[in-house]
């Protein structure tokens, strides 16, 4: 068994337990490489297991999380790496600062139709994501649901579920599950409630005769968590204890037969209706990060080339900027991609080996206390909750976002962007989306090239013509800053050297 402290395969670091099934551990670990937390589940192999058996359920193992590594989704913990060290595999996932459904049943007690219902959906929405993807969960339980401190609810433990039926890992006795979370234990509350949390009661019926992990049972293992989300046991019959509000929706995932359970857009259907209604969004304040990601996907973000950042708005801040337009120290030399003392990472350098001269640049200093370097010539827009800039010949725009919102995970906010703007976009290509290092907090690059299906005038995209977008989150401990630099993909290379000194001249606002 691992050890705190002990390095796996050269890179991820064990940092502390938090959490022990009969199926492993899951630790907090580090990622040396890339300097982020991680979560690191150490699959214990049952005792006994002979040298072939043994094998064949490592090569399982690691099947089914490569397999899970290509999921991206807003509400999948990501599966990042698979490993084996000294015969023991170990996956390494996404660490979600958290709580787990269960968890906060047993702390808090059962939650309403209107708390439950909005967490189903989410969970649902990313079973029918893994499905269409060929991607079966297998152990959908409260245990792996996950609403993150900042929100987020997330299934995790995809690419490890797989371990849930395995009959080498058959209980011999009760065994609490573990929790992949980073939330600290809670006390218990006077309507907390004794959860059991057994994975076989969260099991489809036809699980329990070897048959293969399917559709159907999967959103039977979803039925049975909103079970317990609203009841505090796994489920039975009848369901009379089942508010009503959820009894259509919970009686067709409950099935037993398989052939007559709903669908999953049945069950999304019939979830809608038990949620409530989304308030009414207020003026110049915080309008809440998920009702924010459902009304960027219904306006299918067409802004998105051009910036607007909607995931992340709870504020306004800088909007009323006045720009210092003294000349900032430019050149017409090719620009140096490394990055200023001041600034965050530089944009690696690709395309043309020759760079193109830069642009000349001016700073921009905003009343919220950031400053960016932008180019002298281009016109500058004042947009709800941004400041952008054009070129004058309509071939690139700079977009930049800084909002009072602290906590934000930027790769997660990144990979959430990517899925809803994906719908919008043809010939989708992405070249990276990974963390990067910045002396102002967690930072994340997303850089990508597409073609709009839709001509956007007010955003000055045509449809059909191909664009290059990067874009760089930064999270201090008060504020979030999002840059987005769009380009013609033709004009690109011309435009690369800017864009590199633009990035990393900004600076956020400072802490207090």
């Amino acid at each position: 068994m691992g050890a705190a402290g002990r390095l796996i395969v050269k890179r991820y670091r064990l940092v502390r337990a938090l959490g022990r099934g009969r199926t492993g551990v899951v630790w907090e670990g580090h990622d040396t490489l890339l300097d982020r937390p991680v979560a690191v589940r150490e699959v214990l192999l049952p005792p006994g297991l002979g040298e072939t058996a043994r094998l064949r359920l490592v090569h399982r193992i690691a099947r089914e999380a490569r397999q899970a590594e290509a999921l991206r989704h807003p509400h999948i913990a990501a599966v990042h790496d698979v490993a084996e060290e000294d015969g023991t595999p170990y996956i390494v996932m996404e660490l979600v600062r958290s709580r787990s459904l269960d968890g906060m049943v047993a702390g808090d007690g059962p939650l309403t139709p209107a708390q439950a219902a909005p967490i189903a959906r989410k969970v649902l929405s990313a079973l029918a994501h893994a499905h269409a993807a060929g991607v079966r969960h297998g152990d959908v339980r409260p245990a792996n649901v996950l609403v993150g401190h900042d929100g987020r609810v997330l299934l995790a433990d995809f690419g490890v579920s797989v371990l849930a039926a395995d009959p080498a890992f058959a209980p011999t006795r009760r065994d609490p599950a573990a929790v992949p979370s980073a939330a600290s234990p809670t006390a218990a509350s006077p309507a907390a409630v004794p959860v059991r949390r057994d994975p076989e009661d969260f099991l489809a019926p036809e699980r329990s005769a070897d048959d293969p992990r399917t559709i159907a049972a999967d959103l039977w293992s979803l039925g049975a968590t909103l079970h317990l989300a609203v009841t505090g046991r796994p489920p039975s019959q009848p369901l009379g204890e089942v508010p009503e509000e959820l009894r259509a929706v919970l009686t067709g995932l409950l099935a037993r037969d398989p052939r007559r359970r709903i669908d999953a857009e049945t069950a999304d259907r019939l979830l809608a209706e038990a949620e409530p209604p989304a308030p009414a969004p207020p003026v110049r304040r915080s309008l809440g990060r998920t009702r924010l990601v459902a009304g960027v996907a219904a306006a299918v973000l067409v802004a998105c080339a051009v910036g607007g950042w909607a995931v992340l708005r709870p504020g306004a801040e800088g909007r009323a900027a006045s720009p210092v337009t003294t000349p900032m120290a430019s050149s017409s030399a090719p620009a140096s991609p490394t990055v200023s003392p001041a600034g965050p990472a530089a944009v690696p350098v690709t395309g043309s080996a020759t760079p193109a001269p830069r642009l000349k640049l001016k700073w921009y200093r905003s009343d919220a206390g950031w400053r960016a370097g932008v180019p002298r010539d281009w016109t500058r827009e004042d947009q709800p909750y941004t400041v952008a800039w054009r070129a004058p010949d309509g071939a690139a725009t700079l977009v930049v976002e800084v909002t009072a919102q602290s906590g934000t995970d930027p790769l997660a906010a990144l990979g959430e962007a990517e899925a809803i703007f994906l719908p919008t976009a043809k010939s989708y290509r992405k070249l990276r989306l990974k963390p990067v290092t910045s002396p102002y907090g967690p930072s994340a690059d997303w850089e990508f090239t597409w073609k709009p299906r839709k001509a956007s005038e007010g955003d000055h995209l045509v449809k059909g013509v191909g664009y290059h977008q990067y874009r760089r989150v930064i999270s201090t401990g008060t504020t979030t800053s999002v840059l987005t630099w769009t380009a013609r993909a033709s004009d690109w290379d011309a435009l690369r050297p800017t864009l590199v000194k633009v990035f990393s001249l900004f600076q956020p606002p400072a802490t207090s």
